[in-house]
């Protein structure tokens, strides 16, 4: 799936400027239902850029995950 945006809970670094965060806002991907982030900022950090949100995580040109196996077994 393409970029989502999460608040991530638990200790992590800011990608941005290096700072230890306990909960921040992360940007990343949806894969077998489970998020993984790809880039974790702090709080100052998301306010900076919060107006280039579109330019760091835009929308994703396939939205939807293919089918690996069927639903109903």
């Amino acid at each position: 799936m393409g970029p989502v945006w999460k608040l991530v809970r638990g200790k992590d670094r800011c990608h941005r400027c290096g700072r230890e965060v306990d909960e921040s806002p992360a940007v990343g991907r949806v894969v077998d239902f489970v998020f993984r982030p790809e880039e974790v900022y702090c709080w100052e950090c998301y306010e900076y850029i919060k107006p280039f949100v579109d330019a760091v995580a835009p929308v994703s040109d396939d939205p939807y995950q293919p089918v690996t196996r069927p639903a109903i077994p």
